[in-house]
């Protein structure tokens, strides 16, 4: 897929993988939707705004009707949705048996039901466009592998991978293609909350470079719809 015109939808894409991912879309000649949560003031993000290929929007993808309003902001602007890259999410790191009901519907109500969420109302446009699309559902390592004390996170992140091997075979006659990419351990503001000064492997532009190459088709994923040339450990 040539990215000059596509339009993209991005979650989570002020900050961390999201922004590079945002920022190498636009180098690319793509139009960009970024949709997340909290969008800083500084002038990276000013920079991006003042593009005309790009449209910053405030809002929770647990919200249906900010989702939709969202959504809806895109078609006004760039008439379709070409690209879904389901990004947004958030981690925990405590043991399983520190967790609390309120930490497990935090993580499953952004995680999963939030990129249901968004995926639904995408899904709404782009099944009606005869030229089909792609969904990009950001997993982790951690969704193949588990690691300790990211139980809760492990779990959503494996449940991205399976929700996309099921659309991926609803959505086949649609022409729209649906995968997940795993990364490993990247730099980002989530993973130095989380694990302090342990270096991660890999930067959140190296991911984003992967994401770019997948839209492209340079890099495709293998038989379980997962795109993984990252290192992982536990």
């Amino acid at each position: 897929m040539n990215l000059k015109n596509k339009v993209v939808f991005l979650t989570g894409g002020s900050s961390g993988i999201g922004l590079a991912t945002a920022k190498k879309l636009l180098l690319e000649g793509a139009k960009v939707t970024i949709y997340s949560l909290e969008i800083p003031k500084d002038e990276e993000i000013k920079k991006i705004a003042a593009n005309e290929n790009a449209l910053i929007i405030k809002g929770d993808i647990c919200k249906a009707q900010e989702v939709a309003k969202a959504v809806s902001a895109t078609l006004s602007k760039f008439q379709r949705i070409d690209v879904l890259i389901n990004n947004a999410a958030v981690a925990q790191r405590k043991k399983f048996i520190q967790t609390t009901k309120k930490d497990w519907d935090f993580l499953i109500d952004v995680n999963i039901k939030g990129t249901l969420t968004v995926t639904k109302e995408v899904l709404k446009e782009m099944t009606a466009n005869p030229k089909g699309g792609m969904i990009i559902n950001i997993a982790s390592g951690a969704g193949v592998l588990g690691i300790g004390e990211l139980s809760l996170y492990s779990l959503t992140k494996a449940a991205l991978i399976n929700f996309s091997q099921s659309l991926s075979q609803e959505l086949s006659d649609y022409g729209i293609k649906v995968f997940t990419i795993t990364p490993g351990s990247t730099d980002t503001q989530m993973f130095r909350k989380l694990f302090g000064e342990r270096k991660a492997f890999h930067s959140a532009e190296e991911v984003a470079e992967v994401i770019i190459k997948s839209i492209k088709e340079e890099i495709k994923p293998d038989e379980r719809l997962i795109i993984d040339v990252f290192h992982h450990t536990r």
